[in-house]
């Protein structure tokens, strides 16, 4: 039992849904390009094991602030310390660290903003808030309670729109009824 009119239930409840699945998909994408990215790092620094690499930052990608870097990381370590290739672990590590674990915070505002209501620098914050005060699920509840309110300001601004509507209705109704001033 919500203390709320039913359309705000309902409204609160589209708000979840909407900003469940932009938060779901926003990350899955950038988790793929991510991975796309790291790929074509390690075909390019010579790993023989491309595709089990780029399937392991998918899956770590999702994973905050540790994520990709762990993969591409260790892989540049493993370029560096055993292959005995310091060229190709350090183009590695540069393009991790200024492209492959860049890239989601471009990809997630721009998805969450596109299917929900958030603007990308509110996406942005409501992420990176999010997982630094609540951990790796910060990456659900940041976006998720700033809609909820986004849409709980939104509620409180159409009732005071309906209350300063009904004010002057009252103000007018009032100055209808009231004797004409004699000056």
């Amino acid at each position: 039992m919500i203390p709320l009119d039913q359309r705000y239930q309902w409204q609160l409840l589209e708000e979840f849904e909407e900003i469940s699945r932009a938060v779901v998909s926003s990350t899955l994408l950038a988790a793929i390009v991510q991975a796309v990215l790291a790929g074509f790092g390690f075909y390019f620094a010579g790993l023989e094991t491309v595709f089990l690499l780029t399937l392991l930052t998918f899956f770590a990608a999702m994973i905050p602030f540790v994520g990709a870097a762990a993969v591409w990381g260790g892989a540049s370590l493993y370029l560096l310390f055993f292959v005995k290739d310091t060229w190709a672990a350090v183009g590695l590590a540069l393009w991790g660290v200024s492209v492959v674990s860049t890239i989601d915070n471009v990809i997630k505002p721009i998805v969450l903003h596109g299917q929900s209501k958030l603007h990308p620098l509110l996406a942005l914050l409501s992420v990176l808030g999010g997982v630094t005060a609540l951990g790796p699920i910060g990456i659900f509840v940041g976006p998720i309670a700033v809609a909820f309110l986004q849409a709980a300001l939104t509620m409180l601004q159409t009732e005071l729109g309906s209350l300063a509507e009904d004010r002057q209705a009252a103000t007018a109704a009032a100055d209808l009824h009231e004797p004409p001033s004699r000056g």
